[in-house]
Formats: structure tokens, C-alpha cells, sequence
């Protein structure tokens, strides 16, 4: 779900403090709930986002300010949701984000964190920015990936449209699809892990995993289906479920796996990976659609925090 981060401009951005940690000198230029954004943590941002700027472009300074200050807050507002949510992050993760972060910029972790020094951000500050921008992935993630989700009635539907209106349709390299059916507990702790558990012992032993599902899962829009999750694209479900879907074989029913919605226990039914001319169309146009349909989630979700949230801009 890079593409998310990119939209909103939250790749990485800078760390929000807590206000009972905030130096008298650093001054508030936006209180968000119960966190603040200081000048320092904004000049440091507006830094970041300057460097990001293609070669030559002249973006006004007061404009560069005020949408800096916006992907501040709703940086913040994400990863509020996200901890109220028990939303986490382990460290190896924080970790391996560095590493990739690094890699991109054809750097050591040594010379990124080095980097990061010479902008005033420690490592453990760099930890913790790199931390909440991982928790402002999931809240996203958890809320426009279902509703990204695109039908291949509305694929057809769409290619027709055009087609009668003589428009020429994308074309994208397909992705693998992925039939699955999973199973819900909702919840984090060992009850509904050792819950989760057991579930993926039955039906690895035999048991219907249809009847599992109808009989525990949590998930209210595929329990009364036997957990049917349809066919499912790259990118529409949460990379915790989508990494351990992938890698099972048709018929292979995985442990149970933690996301922010709790343990699920997937199996994986079929795996479709066409390749035909029309295809590459179908997939191009999945994509624009899809990625329509996540622009209008993220501004959903973001309006929802805001409305929701106490924000005040001193500046």
C-alpha cells in the first residue's frame, strides 16, 4: 500500500511530540488532540518535503508551509486512531523499514541515520518517526482496502463503457489473484490466538472449513458464506494477511495470522495469473478503478478524523 502513503504525503514525516514533552523554546504551531507539532518538527518536515521536489520546481513558500503542516496533522490524527486501536508495530519491522528506506537512497543504515543527524532527528527519534508512519499505514490499510475492492462485473462494465464510447483502455501487467476464504477471531490476546489456533489445527485435520467459518468466524461480511472472500487482487487486503495468503498452494490452509482486526486463519482455494492481451486490459483498468476508489476512501477516512478531532493551528 505505498501508493496510500505517497497520495497523502506521509512517507516519512517527522515526529509528533506529546505536549507534556514539548520545550518551552520549541514553539506549538498546531495542537492535535492530545499531541502537539512544534516549529522545529514543521521546519524539519518542510525540509524533507523540499528535497523530495523534482529538480527545478518552485513551489511558493507559504503554500510549501501550509500542505507540510496538513500532512502533519493528519499524520497525527492516523496514528492516534491507530494506538487507540492497539494498533503495533514490533521493532524488527521499524528495522527493516529502515533497511529499505536506506537501500532506496543508496545508503547504509549508518549513512541514513547519519543523514538524519545532520536534520536534528536521532535514532531513536528516527525510530519513532519511522514507528508511526508504519501505525499511519495500517489505520489506512485497514480502512481502504476493503473498500478498493473491485468486482469483475465492475472491470467489465467499465471496459464496455468505454469501448461504446470509443475511449482507449489502459493496460497493466497482471498481478496474481488470489481466491481465499479465512476465518475471524477478532481480538489480540491468547484466548483468541489459542482460539485461532485450534480452528487451523481442524481444519488442517479435515474439518469443513465452510462450517468453521459459519460457525466462529468474526468477520461479518463472509461468515454466512463460509468465510468466501471472493477473488482478491494485490493490495486489497492488509500485507499481514496478503503476505501469508501468498504463500500458500491451492488448498493449503495457513497458522493463524495477526492483523489490527484481530487472527485469521486463511485458506486458499485457486491462484490466477492470465496473461492474454485482454487481461493486460482487465488489469488496467482494476487498477484505475481501484485506485479511484482508494482516493475516495482516504478522503472519507481523513474527513472522519477531522470532524471527529480537536485540531487548533497557532500559526
Amino acid at each position: 500500500m505505498k501508493p496510500l502513503l505517497a497520495a497523502l504525503g506521509l512517507c516519512l514525516t517527522f515526529q509528533v511530540a506529546s505536549a507534556d514533552t514539548v520545550k518551552s523554546v520549541d514553539n506549538i504551531v498546531a495542537v492535535v488532540e492530545n499531541e502537539v507539532i512544534t516549529q522545529r518538527e514543521l521546519s524539519q518536515a518542510i525540509a524533507h518535503s523540499r528535497s523530495q521536489l523534482p529538480r527545478g520546481s518552485q513551489v511558493p513558500e507559504q503554500d510549501l508551509q501550509r500542505q507540510t503542516l496538513m500532512q502533519l496533522v493528519n499524520q497525527s490524527l492516523l496514528v492516534q486512531a491507530g494506538k487507540r486501536n492497539n494498533i503495533e508495530v514490533p521493532d524488527g519491522e521499524v528495522e527493516g523499514e529502515i533497511a529499505r528506506i536506506a537501500a532506496a537512497r543508496h545508503q547504509s543504515v549508518a549513512q541514513f541515520e547519519a543523514a538524519q543527524a545532520r536534520l536534528g532527528i536521532d535514532k531513536a527519534g528516527l525510530r519513532r518517526q519511522v514507528r508511526d508512519s508504519l501505525i499511519a499505514q495500517r489505520v489506512q490499510q485497514g480502512q481502504v482496502a476493503s473498500a478498493a475492492k473491485v468486482s469483475d462485473e465492475e472491470v467489465s462494465a467499465a471496459i464496455n463503457r468505454a469501448r461504446a464510447q470509443g475511449m482507449t483502455l489502459p493496460q497493466a501487467t497482471p498481478k496474481p489473484r488470489y481466491h481465499a476464504q479465512h476465518i475471524l477471531i477478532s481480538g489480540q490476546g491468547e484466548r483468541a490466538q489459542r482460539l485461532a489456533q485450534r480452528l487451523s489445527q481442524d481444519a488442517k485435520a479435515g474439518a469443513d472449513f465452510g462450517q468453521l467459518a459459519r460457525q466462529y468466524s468474526q468477520d461479518a461480511g463472509s461468515a454466512g458464506n463460509g468465510g468466501e472472500l471472493g477473488w482478491l487482487s494485490v493490495g486489497e487486503t492488509v500485507p499481514e494477511f496478503e503476505r501469508a495468503m501468498s504463500a500458500l498452494k491451492p488448498g493449503e490452509i495457513s497458522r493463524p495470522v495477526r492483523s489490527q482486526f484481530g487472527w485469521h486463519v486463511i485458506r486458499l482455494v485457486e491462484v490466477r495469473t492470465p496473461n492474454t492481451p485482454e487481461d493486460r486490459i482487465r488489469a488496467g483498468v482494476h487498477d484505475a478503478i481501484a485506485a479511484q476508489k482508494t482516493q475516495a476512501a482516504m478522503q472519507r477516512l481523513l474527513q472522519q478524523l477531522h470532524e471527529g478531532s480537536f485540531i487548533s493551528i497557532r500559526m
